[in-house]
Protein backbone atom coordinates (compact mmCIF):
# COMPACT_ATOMS: atom_id res chain seq x y z
CA UNK A 1 0.00 0.00 0.00
CA UNK A 2 1.15 3.55 -0.67
CA UNK A 3 -0.33 6.92 0.15
CA UNK A 4 -1.47 9.11 -2.74
CA UNK A 5 -2.56 12.22 -0.85
CA UNK A 6 -2.93 13.74 2.59
CA UNK A 7 -6.27 15.50 2.20
CA UNK A 8 -6.79 18.61 4.33
CA UNK A 9 -9.49 20.15 2.15
CA UNK A 10 -12.32 17.66 2.62
CA UNK A 11 -13.40 14.98 5.03
CA UNK A 12 -15.67 11.99 4.75
CA UNK A 13 -19.34 12.21 5.49
CA UNK A 14 -19.63 8.42 5.81
CA UNK A 15 -17.51 5.91 7.71
CA UNK A 16 -14.28 4.28 6.57
CA UNK A 17 -16.09 0.94 6.74
CA UNK A 18 -18.75 2.04 4.24
CA UNK A 19 -16.07 2.91 1.69
CA UNK A 20 -14.19 -0.34 2.30
CA UNK A 21 -17.41 -2.34 1.93
CA UNK A 22 -18.02 -0.93 -1.55
CA UNK A 23 -14.50 -1.79 -2.71
CA UNK A 24 -14.78 -5.26 -1.14
CA UNK A 25 -18.00 -5.81 -3.13
CA UNK A 26 -16.12 -5.04 -6.35
CA UNK A 27 -13.28 -7.40 -5.43
CA UNK A 28 -15.76 -10.24 -4.88
CA UNK A 29 -16.80 -10.09 -8.53
CA UNK A 30 -13.81 -8.63 -10.41
CA UNK A 31 -10.03 -9.00 -10.52
CA UNK A 32 -7.99 -6.50 -8.43
CA UNK A 33 -7.38 -4.21 -11.43
CA UNK A 34 -10.98 -2.95 -11.24
CA UNK A 35 -11.30 -2.70 -7.46
CA UNK A 36 -8.00 -0.83 -7.23
CA UNK A 37 -9.50 2.00 -9.31
CA UNK A 38 -10.86 3.44 -6.06
CA UNK A 39 -8.33 4.70 -3.50
CA UNK A 40 -9.21 3.83 0.09
CA UNK A 41 -9.56 6.51 2.78
CA UNK A 42 -7.58 6.18 6.00
CA UNK A 43 -7.21 8.16 9.18
CA UNK A 44 -3.67 9.54 9.16
CA UNK A 45 -1.49 11.37 11.63
CA UNK A 46 -3.32 14.08 13.51
CA UNK A 47 -6.66 12.69 12.27
CA UNK A 48 -5.85 13.91 8.75
CA UNK A 49 -7.70 12.11 5.97
CA UNK A 50 -5.39 10.15 3.64
CA UNK A 51 -6.04 8.29 0.38
CA UNK A 52 -4.17 5.00 -0.16
CA UNK A 53 -3.82 2.50 -3.02
CA UNK A 54 -2.45 -1.02 -3.46
CA UNK A 55 -1.04 -0.18 -6.90
CA UNK A 56 2.73 0.30 -7.29
CA UNK A 57 4.29 3.18 -9.16
CA UNK A 58 4.42 6.97 -8.96
CA UNK A 59 0.98 8.62 -8.61
CA UNK A 60 0.53 11.29 -11.31
CA UNK A 61 -2.34 13.76 -11.34
CA UNK A 62 -4.39 13.85 -14.53
CA UNK A 63 -3.15 17.29 -15.57
CA UNK A 64 0.49 16.09 -15.40
CA UNK A 65 -0.10 13.53 -18.17
CA UNK A 66 0.40 14.01 -21.89
CA UNK A 67 -2.66 14.24 -24.14
CA UNK A 68 -2.22 10.63 -25.29
CA UNK A 69 -1.81 9.41 -21.71
CA UNK A 70 -4.92 11.32 -20.65
CA UNK A 71 -6.96 9.80 -23.48
CA UNK A 72 -5.81 6.27 -22.64
CA UNK A 73 -6.49 6.78 -18.93
CA UNK A 74 -10.02 8.07 -19.59
CA UNK A 75 -10.66 5.14 -21.93
CA UNK A 76 -9.66 2.65 -19.22
CA UNK A 77 -11.76 4.54 -16.70
CA UNK A 78 -14.83 4.32 -18.95
CA UNK A 79 -14.29 0.61 -19.60
CA UNK A 80 -14.24 -0.13 -15.89
CA UNK A 81 -17.23 2.09 -15.24
CA UNK A 82 -19.16 0.08 -17.83
CA UNK A 83 -18.13 -3.16 -16.09
CA UNK A 84 -19.42 -1.78 -12.78
CA UNK A 85 -22.68 -0.78 -14.43
CA UNK A 86 -23.23 -4.29 -15.79
CA UNK A 87 -22.46 -5.80 -12.38
CA UNK A 88 -24.88 -3.41 -10.65
CA UNK A 89 -27.64 -4.37 -13.10
CA UNK A 90 -26.92 -8.07 -12.59
CA UNK A 91 -27.04 -7.75 -8.79
CA UNK A 92 -30.39 -5.99 -8.97
CA UNK A 93 -31.68 -8.67 -11.34
CA UNK A 94 -30.66 -11.34 -8.81
CA UNK A 95 -32.62 -9.56 -6.10
CA UNK A 96 -29.65 -7.94 -4.32
CA UNK A 97 -30.85 -4.40 -4.90
CA UNK A 98 -28.93 -2.93 -1.95
CA UNK A 99 -25.59 -4.08 -3.37
CA UNK A 100 -26.57 -2.97 -6.86
CA UNK A 101 -27.57 0.51 -5.71
CA UNK A 102 -24.38 0.76 -3.64
CA UNK A 103 -22.31 0.11 -6.77
CA UNK A 104 -24.27 2.65 -8.79
CA UNK A 105 -23.07 5.42 -6.47
CA UNK A 106 -19.59 4.78 -7.92
CA UNK A 107 -20.68 5.18 -11.53
CA UNK A 108 -20.32 8.55 -13.19
CA UNK A 109 -18.09 10.68 -15.41
CA UNK A 110 -14.48 11.13 -14.38
CA UNK A 111 -13.78 14.17 -12.22
CA UNK A 112 -10.35 14.93 -13.61
CA UNK A 113 -9.18 16.90 -10.59
CA UNK A 114 -9.64 13.72 -8.53
CA UNK A 115 -8.16 11.29 -11.08
CA UNK A 116 -4.63 9.88 -10.85
CA UNK A 117 -2.55 7.54 -13.00
CA UNK A 118 -0.31 4.80 -11.56
CA UNK A 119 1.57 3.02 -14.35
CA UNK A 120 -1.33 3.86 -16.66
CA UNK A 121 -4.02 2.56 -14.29
CA UNK A 122 -6.79 5.01 -13.26
CA UNK A 123 -7.17 5.69 -9.53
CA UNK A 124 -9.88 7.96 -8.11
CA UNK A 125 -9.70 9.86 -4.81
CA UNK A 126 -12.52 11.73 -3.03
CA UNK A 127 -15.05 9.36 -4.57
CA UNK A 128 -18.54 8.95 -3.18
CA UNK A 129 -21.39 11.35 -2.54
CA UNK A 130 -20.79 11.98 1.14
CA UNK A 131 -18.05 14.59 0.89
CA UNK A 132 -18.26 17.80 2.93
CA UNK A 133 -15.92 20.71 3.38
CA UNK A 134 -13.59 20.47 6.33
CA UNK A 135 -13.71 23.18 8.95
CA UNK A 136 -10.95 24.14 11.29
CA UNK A 137 -11.62 23.14 14.90
CA UNK A 138 -12.51 25.93 17.31
CA UNK A 139 -9.84 26.20 19.98
CA UNK A 140 -10.71 27.96 23.21
CA UNK A 141 -7.60 29.60 24.65
CA UNK A 142 -6.68 28.40 28.09
CA UNK A 143 -6.33 31.02 30.83
CA UNK A 144 -2.80 31.83 31.87
CA UNK A 145 -1.76 29.86 34.96
CA UNK A 146 -1.70 31.73 38.24
CA UNK A 147 1.78 31.56 39.78
CA UNK A 148 1.95 31.81 43.55
CA UNK A 149 5.15 33.55 44.64
CA UNK A 150 7.45 31.38 46.75
CA UNK A 151 9.32 32.87 49.65
CA UNK A 152 13.14 32.66 49.29
CA UNK A 153 14.86 29.97 51.32
CA UNK A 154 18.00 30.69 53.28
CA UNK A 155 21.20 29.27 51.73
CA UNK A 156 22.35 27.59 54.90
CA UNK A 157 18.99 25.85 55.29
CA UNK A 158 19.13 24.53 51.65
CA UNK A 159 22.59 23.04 52.16
CA UNK A 160 21.49 21.21 55.27
CA UNK A 161 18.41 19.77 53.48
CA UNK A 162 20.53 17.95 50.85
CA UNK A 163 22.91 16.18 53.21
CA UNK A 164 20.50 13.30 54.10
CA UNK A 165 20.03 12.61 50.35
CA UNK A 166 23.70 12.11 49.49
CA UNK A 167 23.36 8.34 49.99
CA UNK A 168 21.08 8.24 46.90
CA UNK A 169 23.87 9.40 44.58
CA UNK A 170 25.42 5.91 44.02
CA UNK A 171 21.99 4.50 43.21
CA UNK A 172 21.37 7.25 40.66
CA UNK A 173 24.74 6.54 39.03
CA UNK A 174 23.93 2.82 38.80
CA UNK A 175 20.55 3.61 37.28
CA UNK A 176 22.15 5.92 34.69
CA UNK A 177 24.73 3.26 33.80
CA UNK A 178 22.02 0.63 33.37
CA UNK A 179 20.01 2.92 31.13
CA UNK A 180 23.02 3.60 28.90
CA UNK A 181 23.71 -0.13 28.62
CA UNK A 182 20.09 -0.73 27.64
CA UNK A 183 20.26 1.92 24.92
CA UNK A 184 23.63 1.12 23.37
CA UNK A 185 24.69 -2.43 24.27
CA UNK A 186 23.83 -5.03 21.53
CA UNK A 187 21.64 -7.20 23.76
CA UNK A 188 20.14 -9.01 20.82
CA UNK A 189 23.56 -10.45 19.97
CA UNK A 190 23.90 -12.25 23.31
CA UNK A 191 20.28 -12.87 24.32
CA UNK A 192 18.38 -13.19 21.02
CA UNK A 193 15.65 -15.27 22.63
CA UNK A 194 14.43 -12.28 24.61
CA UNK A 195 15.68 -9.30 22.60
CA UNK A 196 16.09 -10.56 19.03
CA UNK A 197 13.70 -10.76 16.15
CA UNK A 198 12.21 -14.25 16.21
CA UNK A 199 9.92 -13.73 13.24
CA UNK A 200 12.00 -15.95 10.96
CA UNK A 201 14.29 -15.16 8.06
CA UNK A 202 14.65 -11.48 7.22
CA UNK A 203 13.41 -10.72 3.69
CA UNK A 204 16.24 -10.08 1.25
CA UNK A 205 15.12 -6.51 0.61
CA UNK A 206 15.25 -5.74 4.35
CA UNK A 207 18.83 -6.92 4.92
CA UNK A 208 21.64 -4.41 5.15
CA UNK A 209 25.33 -4.88 4.57
CA UNK A 210 25.15 -8.40 3.10
CA UNK A 211 27.63 -9.29 0.38
CA UNK A 212 25.85 -12.48 -0.73
CA UNK A 213 23.92 -12.94 -3.96
CA UNK A 214 20.18 -12.26 -3.94
CA UNK A 215 17.85 -15.29 -3.93
CA UNK A 216 16.81 -16.77 -7.25
CA UNK A 217 13.12 -16.81 -8.13
CA UNK A 218 11.04 -18.86 -10.55
CA UNK A 219 7.28 -18.67 -11.03
CA UNK A 220 5.28 -21.67 -12.27
CA UNK A 221 2.18 -20.18 -13.89
CA UNK A 222 -0.62 -22.69 -14.43
CA UNK A 223 -1.98 -22.36 -17.97
CA UNK A 224 -3.98 -25.59 -18.01
CA UNK A 225 -7.50 -25.56 -19.43
CA UNK A 226 -9.12 -25.57 -15.99
CA UNK A 227 -7.77 -22.05 -15.40
CA UNK A 228 -10.50 -20.81 -17.77
CA UNK A 229 -13.16 -21.77 -15.22
CA UNK A 230 -14.80 -19.27 -12.88
CA UNK A 231 -12.69 -18.53 -9.79
CA UNK A 232 -15.46 -19.96 -7.58
CA UNK A 233 -15.47 -23.37 -9.33
CA UNK A 234 -14.97 -26.39 -7.05
CA UNK A 235 -13.15 -29.65 -7.73
CA UNK A 236 -16.55 -31.28 -8.23
CA UNK A 237 -17.47 -28.60 -10.79
CA UNK A 238 -14.19 -29.15 -12.59
CA UNK A 239 -14.62 -32.94 -12.78
CA UNK A 240 -18.20 -32.52 -14.03
CA UNK A 241 -17.24 -29.95 -16.66
CA UNK A 242 -14.30 -31.85 -18.13
CA UNK A 243 -16.24 -35.10 -17.97
CA UNK A 244 -18.58 -33.74 -20.64
CA UNK A 245 -17.85 -34.27 -24.31
CA UNK A 246 -17.47 -31.22 -26.52
CA UNK A 247 -20.82 -31.94 -28.12
CA UNK A 248 -22.53 -32.29 -24.74
CA UNK A 249 -21.02 -28.97 -23.58
CA UNK A 250 -22.33 -27.29 -26.74
CA UNK A 251 -25.83 -28.68 -26.18
CA UNK A 252 -25.92 -27.51 -22.56
CA UNK A 253 -24.60 -24.12 -23.60
CA UNK A 254 -27.27 -23.70 -26.25
CA UNK A 255 -30.03 -24.69 -23.83
CA UNK A 256 -28.83 -22.21 -21.21
CA UNK A 257 -27.64 -24.70 -18.58
CA UNK A 258 -26.98 -22.52 -15.53
CA UNK A 259 -24.20 -24.64 -14.06
CA UNK A 260 -22.18 -24.69 -17.26
CA UNK A 261 -22.74 -21.02 -18.01
CA UNK A 262 -21.70 -19.99 -14.49
CA UNK A 263 -18.45 -21.94 -14.86
CA UNK A 264 -17.68 -20.30 -18.22
CA UNK A 265 -18.58 -16.71 -17.26
CA UNK A 266 -17.52 -14.18 -14.66
CA UNK A 267 -13.99 -13.73 -13.37
CA UNK A 268 -11.84 -16.72 -14.29
CA UNK A 269 -8.97 -18.27 -12.38
CA UNK A 270 -6.66 -17.15 -15.18
CA UNK A 271 -7.72 -13.49 -14.88
CA UNK A 272 -7.12 -13.50 -11.13
CA UNK A 273 -3.73 -15.15 -11.62
CA UNK A 274 -2.63 -12.64 -14.25
CA UNK A 275 -3.54 -9.61 -12.16
CA UNK A 276 -2.10 -10.98 -8.91
CA UNK A 277 1.18 -12.12 -10.46
CA UNK A 278 1.66 -8.86 -12.39
CA UNK A 279 1.10 -6.89 -9.19
CA UNK A 280 3.76 -8.89 -7.33
CA UNK A 281 6.34 -8.72 -10.12
CA UNK A 282 6.13 -4.93 -9.98
CA UNK A 283 7.02 -5.07 -6.28
CA UNK A 284 9.99 -7.47 -6.45
CA UNK A 285 13.34 -6.13 -5.30
CA UNK A 286 15.28 -4.75 -8.31
CA UNK A 287 18.18 -7.15 -7.67
CA UNK A 288 15.99 -10.22 -8.16
CA UNK A 289 15.48 -11.74 -11.60
CA UNK A 290 12.29 -13.65 -12.39
CA UNK A 291 12.13 -17.01 -14.15
CA UNK A 292 8.83 -18.06 -15.71
CA UNK A 293 7.55 -21.57 -16.50
CA UNK A 294 4.22 -22.15 -18.26
CA UNK A 295 2.43 -25.25 -19.56
CA UNK A 296 1.95 -26.56 -23.09
CA UNK A 297 -0.43 -29.41 -22.47
CA UNK A 298 1.16 -32.64 -21.26
CA UNK A 299 4.28 -32.04 -23.35
CA UNK A 300 7.42 -30.39 -22.07
CA UNK A 301 6.71 -27.23 -20.06
CA UNK A 302 7.72 -23.93 -21.63
CA UNK A 303 10.73 -22.14 -20.15
CA UNK A 304 9.74 -18.59 -20.98
CA UNK A 305 13.11 -17.31 -19.74
CA UNK A 306 14.69 -15.37 -16.89
CA UNK A 307 13.79 -11.69 -16.81
CA UNK A 308 15.83 -8.90 -15.23
CA UNK A 309 14.48 -5.78 -13.56
CA UNK A 310 14.76 -3.90 -16.87
CA UNK A 311 12.67 -6.59 -18.61
CA UNK A 312 9.76 -6.64 -16.17
CA UNK A 313 7.47 -4.64 -18.42
CA UNK A 314 8.09 -7.23 -21.15
CA UNK A 315 7.48 -10.05 -18.65
CA UNK A 316 4.16 -8.61 -17.46
CA UNK A 317 2.99 -8.04 -21.03
CA UNK A 318 3.79 -11.67 -21.80
CA UNK A 319 1.86 -12.89 -18.75
CA UNK A 320 -1.16 -10.80 -19.70
CA UNK A 321 -1.18 -12.43 -23.15
CA UNK A 322 -1.13 -16.04 -21.87
CA UNK A 323 -3.95 -18.43 -22.78
CA UNK A 324 -5.05 -21.54 -20.87
CA UNK A 325 -5.60 -24.90 -22.53
CA UNK A 326 -5.10 -28.68 -22.18
CA UNK A 327 -3.40 -30.59 -19.32
CA UNK A 328 -1.42 -29.88 -16.14
CA UNK A 329 2.23 -31.07 -16.28
CA UNK A 330 2.97 -29.83 -12.76
CA UNK A 331 5.64 -32.44 -11.96
CA UNK A 332 7.60 -31.73 -15.16
CA UNK A 333 7.28 -28.01 -14.49
CA UNK A 334 8.85 -28.46 -11.05
CA UNK A 335 11.82 -30.21 -12.65
CA UNK A 336 12.15 -27.40 -15.20
CA UNK A 337 11.88 -24.67 -12.56
CA UNK A 338 14.42 -26.34 -10.26
CA UNK A 339 16.80 -26.56 -13.21
CA UNK A 340 16.81 -22.76 -13.52
CA UNK A 341 18.17 -22.16 -10.00
CA UNK A 342 21.04 -23.29 -7.78
CA UNK A 343 19.36 -24.19 -4.51
CA UNK A 344 22.56 -25.59 -2.97
CA UNK A 345 24.99 -22.70 -2.50
CA UNK A 346 22.40 -19.99 -3.04
CA UNK A 347 18.85 -19.46 -1.76
CA UNK A 348 16.04 -19.96 -4.25
CA UNK A 349 12.25 -19.74 -4.21
CA UNK A 350 9.72 -21.32 -6.55
CA UNK A 351 6.13 -20.10 -6.37
CA UNK A 352 3.67 -22.54 -7.93
CA UNK A 353 0.45 -20.71 -8.83
CA UNK A 354 -1.81 -23.71 -9.46
CA UNK A 355 -5.41 -24.90 -9.48
CA UNK A 356 -4.89 -28.55 -8.63
CA UNK A 357 -2.58 -31.53 -8.97
CA UNK A 358 -0.54 -32.98 -11.84
CA UNK A 359 -2.82 -34.12 -14.63
CA UNK A 360 -0.26 -35.82 -16.84
CA UNK A 361 0.34 -39.07 -14.98
CA UNK A 362 3.28 -38.04 -12.77
CA UNK A 363 3.76 -37.73 -9.00
CA UNK A 364 4.55 -34.13 -8.10
CA UNK A 365 5.03 -35.03 -4.41
CA UNK A 366 7.84 -37.47 -5.29
CA UNK A 367 9.48 -34.83 -7.49
CA UNK A 368 9.29 -32.28 -4.64
CA UNK A 369 10.96 -34.77 -2.27
CA UNK A 370 13.83 -35.26 -4.73
CA UNK A 371 14.23 -31.50 -5.11
CA UNK A 372 14.38 -31.10 -1.31
CA UNK A 373 17.15 -33.71 -1.12
CA UNK A 374 19.24 -32.35 -4.01
CA UNK A 375 18.63 -28.61 -3.51
CA UNK A 376 18.21 -28.01 0.25
CA UNK A 377 18.21 -24.21 -0.12
CA UNK A 378 15.29 -24.27 -2.54
CA UNK A 379 11.82 -23.52 -1.12
CA UNK A 380 8.53 -24.07 -2.93
CA UNK A 381 5.54 -21.95 -1.93
CA UNK A 382 2.12 -22.96 -3.26
CA UNK A 383 -0.71 -20.56 -4.12
CA UNK A 384 -3.75 -22.77 -4.72
CA UNK A 385 -6.90 -21.17 -6.15
CA UNK A 386 -9.06 -24.25 -5.52
CA UNK A 387 -8.75 -24.73 -1.72
CA UNK A 388 -8.52 -28.51 -2.32
CA UNK A 389 -4.95 -28.89 -1.04
CA UNK A 390 -3.97 -31.41 -3.72
CA UNK A 391 -0.51 -29.88 -4.15
CA UNK A 392 0.29 -29.01 -0.54
CA UNK A 393 3.05 -31.64 -0.55
CA UNK A 394 5.25 -29.35 -2.66
CA UNK A 395 5.54 -26.91 0.23
CA UNK A 396 5.61 -29.61 2.91
CA UNK A 397 8.58 -31.39 1.30
CA UNK A 398 10.67 -28.22 0.85
CA UNK A 399 9.81 -26.20 3.96
CA UNK A 400 7.60 -23.79 2.07
CA UNK A 401 4.12 -22.44 2.74
CA UNK A 402 0.66 -23.07 1.31
CA UNK A 403 -1.79 -20.27 0.56
CA UNK A 404 -5.28 -21.22 -0.57
CA UNK A 405 -8.38 -19.20 -1.41
CA UNK A 406 -11.02 -18.59 -4.05
CA UNK A 407 -11.37 -14.90 -3.22
CA UNK A 408 -9.58 -12.63 -5.70
CA UNK A 409 -8.40 -10.04 -3.18
CA UNK A 410 -7.24 -12.73 -0.75
CA UNK A 411 -5.28 -14.45 -3.52
CA UNK A 412 -3.42 -11.22 -4.28
CA UNK A 413 -2.61 -10.85 -0.58
CA UNK A 414 -1.52 -14.49 -0.31
CA UNK A 415 0.80 -14.16 -3.29
CA UNK A 416 2.37 -11.16 -1.58
CA UNK A 417 3.00 -13.28 1.52
CA UNK A 418 4.40 -16.11 -0.59
CA UNK A 419 6.84 -13.59 -2.13
CA UNK A 420 7.77 -11.90 1.16
CA UNK A 421 11.48 -12.82 0.88
CA UNK A 422 11.67 -11.17 -2.53
CA UNK A 423 9.73 -7.93 -2.18
CA UNK A 424 11.17 -4.45 -2.47
CA UNK A 425 12.19 -2.18 0.37
CA UNK A 426 8.64 -0.91 0.93
CA UNK A 427 7.92 -4.29 2.53
CA UNK A 428 10.39 -3.52 5.33
CA UNK A 429 8.65 -0.37 6.56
Amino acid sequence: MQRILRDTQVMLGGTFESYQAKVALIHRHFPPSIGSMFALPRNGQGDTLEWWTELPGQPLVFDALTKDEQSLLLERYEQRQQSLGRLADELVRRGDSDAGESLRTLIGPAEKQHLYSLNGEPVVIRWGADMVKATAPIVTPKPAPVVTPVAPVAVASRRRSFKPLLWLLPLLLLFALGWLLYLFWPLDRYWPRWFGNDSGAVPYACREGEQGLPPEFVLIFDTSGSMNLNIAATQEDEEWYFGLSGFHQMMLRNTGNERLLSLESGTSRLEVAKDSVSHIINQLHPDIDTGLITYAGCGSPVKQGIFSFEQREQLIAGIQSLHAYDGTPLAESLVAAAGLVDGRERDATIIAFVDGTDGCGQDQCHIAAEIAQNQPRLTINVVDVTKDGLSNCLAEQTGGQVFSSQDAIEISSMLEKASAQLLNANYCE
